[in-house]
């Protein structure tokens, strides 16, 4: 079987105030996702990042590398899950972190292609239905990680994609995907830019 990567995607998405914006180079192939992005801020607490996701074929995350930039700070985290395995840092020299041991995806609390994890995993864009699962939220710019729990529920699927209802520690809000599960619109928060 060929790993050759098929056609990249490209996406950009702003939020509705244009305070924030985010783009994604996203490759697929039939042994997982490769995705690498950066996000800006500007506003009371301006910063810049950049981050990749690596995930398997079965859509798990398995390695997350970020790098975030503000006046006040400059932070690096790299974390990797092997298969059955715990999430470790990525030089290996911290114990593992068995708080994490659930979290088959990340979320990155900036991002909105983030988001189109668990959704795109879990196949909540093809059906309808609902999960709680728990991912391991980065927040910026500090970086700080910690499993959180997310509620995800399908409210209506459609030739173009599918309306969600999400439910996270910063409150609800509808989702809409495209027919791959990537992030659509994101009412009133950030829309992808055409």
């Amino acid at each position: 079987m060929s790993a050759d990567p098929g056609p990249a995607r490209f996406f950009s998405w702003s939020s509705d105030d244009g305070r924030r914006l985010e783009t994604v180079r996203v490759v697929m192939t039939e042994r997982g996702m490769r995705a690498s992005g950066y996000l800006v801020r500007v506003g009371k607490l301006s910063f810049g990042a950049s981050y990749s996701v690596l995930c398997d074929a079965a859509g798990r995350t398995r390695r997350l590398t970020v790098h975030s930039d503000s006046a006040s700070t400059e932070r690096g985290l790299s974390l990797t899950r092997t298969p059955g395995g715990p999430w470790l840092d990525g030089a290996g020299k911290s114990p593992p972190m068995p708080d994490l041991d659930l979290a088959f995806d990340v979320d990155l609390t900036a991002s909105v292609f983030s988001n189109s994890l668990a959704i795109r995993r879990l196949g909540l864009h093809r059906r309808e239905g609902q999960e709680s699962v728990v991912v391991t939220e980065v927040d910026f710019p500090d970086l700080n990680v910690a499993p959180v729990v997310h509620h995800y529920r399908t409210l209506e699927v459609t030739e173009h994609g599918a309306r969600l209802r999400h439910q996270g520690p910063s409150g609800h809000h509808e989702l809409l995907v495209d027919r791959e599960g990537f992030v659509v619109d994101v009412p009133h928060l950030s829309y992808r830019l055409r």
